[in-house]
């Protein structure tokens, strides 16, 4: 998607500061950027030949306020305390990491509206998978 962020990855040694580091960075890149739609984005990443983990972090970032129905709230690249959004997040991401398919739709259905759980579910799953194999 936009410009590459270098960020240590080290998800098989459970780094989640790591992981929402690169969250952050891509949300705040995403206020500048245009918006997204939640479908279309799941579309161009299926058909990339290898999508990386940056490109499904930014699609997350720029999609999440379609899925959730209003403006997520970011806190700033740095800063210690999470926001709910972000801590609601970090913990989807976890859950999909652990392979913990029960927690991962539990999760989406109490935030997400009905038709876009599933879209929100390839692009976390999808970040989760890169995150591992990084």
């Amino acid at each position: 998607m936009s410009e590459q962020i270098d960020i240590d990855l080290q998800i098989g040694d459970a780094q989640p500061e790591a992981v929402f580091a690169l969250i952050r960075q891509r949300a705040d890149a995403a206020r500048s950027a245009a918006r997204l739609d939640l479908f279309k984005a799941c579309a161009v990443l299926s058909m990339r030949e290898q999508p990386s983990a940056h490109d499904f972090a930014d699609a997350v970032a720029r999609t999440l306020e379609q899925a959730l129905g209003r403006t997520p709230e970011w806190r700033a690249p740095g800063e210690p305390a999470l926001s709910f959004d972000e801590s609601w997040l970090l913990r989807l991401i976890e859950r999909s990491l652990e392979c913990d398919t029960a927690s991962v739709a539990f999760l989406i259905s109490s935030r997400v509206q009905r038709g876009k759980r599933a879209s929100l579910a390839y692009l976390v799953n999808g970040l989760a998978e890169r995150l591992e194999a990084a």
